[in-house]
């Protein structure tokens, strides 16, 4: 019996034991998986950075797009110092960097600080080498290459090697083509992200900046296999990405390059401060070329901040002869002169104030005609006479002078127009023959196309659709017609300007089997002190059509420096020739049969 309860009291004490161990095995396994300190990370966070949509050209070449640049970073608590080499062999092979970098990576690892764990092998690379860097790291975490550690915040985790997207590369394949419209960008941290990103400063860059920037970044949160991955189920977080729009331009880069190409060598001989020309189709005002000397690398821009400005909108001045037109058609469409009259020119002298204005033909009268074709400032001076200081200033109005053009540039300049109440008789007259007032180059292009489209004023425009979320919008609800001349008057002032090509002062522009009208302008370029006497604007405003097409042309020569080249018909109409000889070449234009 006493055996008996011998064997059931080490059975009870035997049974005790067994739950007692079992329960402190329990507890402690419960303590070891709820602490934090001892718990991995199981979480995992993929971003990939939306990028700024693409500007491409009529002829779909991509001149301004983004890509994605990836940094190579390591936790050092990961790497075991015994496989150190190893890493460093496999990293160089992956990534295809050579001795001299690996050795400038060496050292900077040999004097990392102890305390700063994390170490940036490499912050340049392209997604080509991120790819390959990637599938470095997934294949090193399987084989468990990577020790894992103690975080600050007390959690088991393994860094490993960590390919991160961390800047967005703004690349402009044509390096300088259609600068200084096309504008650039300047990058800025994007704090929610930790990622630097474009932004549009100047030119369409800047213009067409809500449509260009990137949406929405793709963001994929949830649990990771043993293979890093992150499990796809309804607990995820997935956010798509939502690049920036593709900018499709009117303009043709061939046809910019050509004319970019002609403009150098011509002013190469000018020595001009800028040379601007800009090709605009008549009917629908778009912007088919819009060139400068004046040119810079986007991505490597120099000191000289002033060539980062669009003068072609930002440039007010005089424009001297080339308005003459616009004060001649608001006479014709108020009825104050007829075509066929015969106006006094007194000898081509006439004393205004204390200066005698001089033509360079001589002449006791002219035609209405010969007025423009022969560009006479005396004549000008005596149509002014016959309006109201009110009336000239409201004809210029018409052509939109003293206003925006509305063409898709930002920092657009109105110019400048006197104000009639307070426009003395002297004011006036020069004001006849292109001074007194400032205008840009846009302005004037766009005034000069009404006469080329039957009247209609047509808001210029370089860009003409965009692409985004597989969708394409036109930009067609940004053009703006106004009839602001009636046909007949258009027809007629058309007609005045090909006579300036035919027998007047534009002679040189003559193109066998091309309608070419227009006007030359030569003006003194205005300093504090008063004009100078040795600096000129020369300008020469368009256009030529064939039997189908019709183009606008402006071309703008800023103080050319070579002896005797300020006068417009020695600079611009020489340069006006060469963009129609290149729109003929580019097939944009085909000489119509001459009958005989």
């Amino acid at each position: 019996m006493q055996e008996y309860k011998k064997n059931r009291v080490s059975k009870v004490a035997f049974a005790y034991c067994m739950a007692l161990l079992f329960m402190i095995i329990f507890l402690s396994s419960t303590f070891f998986l709820t602490s934090k300190r001892y718990i991995p990370n199981t979480e995992k966070d993929q971003y990939s950075l939306a990028l700024r949509g693409s500007i491409i050209t009529k002829d779909n070449f991509t001149i301004a797009s983004s890509r994605e640049i990836y940094r190579a970073e390591i936790d050092l608590r990961s790497l075991k110092k015994d496989r150190t080499e190893l890493f460093l062999k496999l990293f160089q092979i992956y990534s295809g960097f050579d001795d001299r970098q690996m050795a400038e990576i060496k050292k900077r690892m040999q004097t990392q600080k102890k305390r700063n764990y994390n170490f940036v092998l490499a912050s340049n690379l392209h997604s080509k080498q991120a790819s390959y860097l990637k599938d470095l790291a997934k294949k090193l975490y399987i084989q468990g290459f990577f020790k894992a550690f103690t975080n600050n915040n007390g959690r088991v985790e393994t860094r490993g090697l960590s390919i991160i997207e961390h800047r967005e590369d703004r690349n402009y394949i044509s390096i300088n083509a259609l600068t200084p419209a096309i504008g650039y960008t300047r990058t800025l941290l994007d704090k929610e992200n930790n990622i630097l990103k474009n932004v549009g400063v100047k030119g369409l860059e800047k213009y067409y900046e809500q449509c260009l920037m990137p949406l929405q970044n793709e963001k994929i949160q949830g649990l990771k296999d043993v293979g890093g991955n992150i499990i796809l189920n309804l607990n995820s977080i997935q956010q798509r990405k939502i690049n920036g729009c593709d900018l499709y331009l009117n303009v043709s880069l061939k046809l910019q390059k050509n004319i970019e190409k002609a403009i150098d060598q011509r002013n190469a001989d000018l020595k001009a401060n800028e040379i601007i020309v800009g090709v605009m189709e008549s009917k629908t005002g778009k912007i088919l070329a819009l060139a400068s000397s004046r040119r810079y690398d986007p991505q490597n821009r120099g000191k000289d901040l002033s060539v980062l400005n669009a003068s072609a909108i930002e440039y007010g001045y005089e424009a001297g002869s080339v308005i003459k037109p616009f004060i001649f058609v608001t006479a014709l469409r108020l009825g104050k002169l007829k075509i066929d009259e015969i106006i006094k020119t007194y000898g081509g002298q006439y004393k205004l104030g204390r200066f005698t204005i001089s033509d360079d033909h001589k002449k006791d009268k002219m035609s209405m005609e010969e007025v423009i074709t022969l560009s006479s400032n005396v004549g000008m001076i005596q149509i002014s006479k016959r309006m109201s200081n009110l009336e000239i200033i409201t004809g210029l109005k018409i052509f939109k002078f003293g206003e925006k053009s509305g063409i898709d540039l930002p920092y657009e300049q109105k110019g400048d127009l006197p104000n009639p109440n307070r426009l003395r008789e002297i004011e006036k007259s020069v004001l006849s023959y292109g001074y007194g007032l400032k205008t840009t180059f846009m302005q004037l292009l766009a005034a000069y196309n009404v006469f080329n489209n039957d009247g209609i004023y047509i808001t210029p425009r370089l860009a003409e659709k965009f692409y985004q979320n597989s969708q394409w919008t036109m930009l067609d609800d940004e053009i703006k017609q106004e009839k602001v001349l009636s046909s007949k008057a258009a027809a007629e002032m058309k007609q005045i300007l090909i006579n300036v090509i035919e027998k007047g002062t534009g002679r040189r522009a003559r193109t066998e089997g091309i309608i070419i009208g227009g006007k030359t302008g030569t003006a003194r370029i205005a300093e504090r002190k008063g004009y100078t006497s040795n600096r000129y604007n020369s300008s020469f405003f368009g256009f030529a059509n064939d039997a189908t097409n019709s183009y606008t042309i402006g071309v703008l020569v800023r103080n050319p420096t070579k002896p005797y080249s300020y006068y417009a018909a020695q600079s611009a109409l020489p340069m006006f020739k060469d963009i129609v000889n290149i729109l003929i070449n580019e097939n944009f234009l085909s000489p119509m049969e001459i009958k005989q």
